[in-house]
């Protein structure tokens, strides 16, 4: 029985040796697989951060553009609003102008626009009235004709058969208001080109 437990003996101590190599082998290839995963793991983690750093740099970037334009806009709203306001106030101004500016402005725009033979409406805001009106050097002598009162914001308006001249103080400030707000900015906002 010493030959078969010897024979049992080696053939155990085979299979335990054949076991052990095969759990050696076996955690080899689990370390090198953990090594790999923990490679492809931390690679893959590697992408993905710089990606999302790529990510945040545009979107960061993204932001900053659309902070500006948002800026930029609130700017450009609060230009027009300061040369809006400025506006309004000349206009304000002209319609409040005494009697003799006002006499001499309606004298200046009757001299360069009025033809021959126009109606003259005033505004009903005037401070002067068709004496005053017939008084204009300009009026006697293109001929003019007194036609009343309008609702219109200052100034006067001309017409004939063929055309309406609409030379309110409204109308002529809006005729030149790029003009204007261009004065306006450059003399508000100096520093800006």
């Amino acid at each position: 029985m010493e030959g078969k437990e010897a024979i049992v003996g080696k053939i155990l101590s085979d299979a335990q040796q054949k076991a052990d190599a095969i759990v050696a082998e076996a955690r080899e290839r689990a370390a090198a697989m953990k090594a790999e995963a923990e490679r492809a793991a931390n690679e893959s983690l590697a992408e993905w951060r710089r990606a999302l750093e790529r990510e945040s740099t545009e979107m960061v970037a993204r932001r900053e553009t659309v902070a500006s334009l948002d800026n930029r806009k609130a700017m450009l709203a609060a230009k027009r609003a300061v040369i809006d306001e400025v506006l309004a106030r000349a206009l304000a101004s002209a319609c409040a102008l005494t009697k003799e500016r006002y006499c001499s402005l309606v004298e200046r725009l009757l001299e360069e626009y009025a033809q021959e033979g126009d109606a003259v409406t005033l505004s009903a805001s005037a401070p002067l009235g068709e004496k005053e009106l017939a008084a204009c050097k300009a009026f006697s002598a293109k001929k003019l004709r007194y036609a009343g009162t309008g609702e219109f914001e200052g100034g006067l308006r001309l017409e004939n058969a063929t055309y309406l001249t609409d030379l309110s103080f409204r109308a002529i400030l809006d005729a030149r208001r790029e003009e204007l707000e261009q004065s306006i900015a450059s003399a508000v906002f100096p520093a800006e080109k």
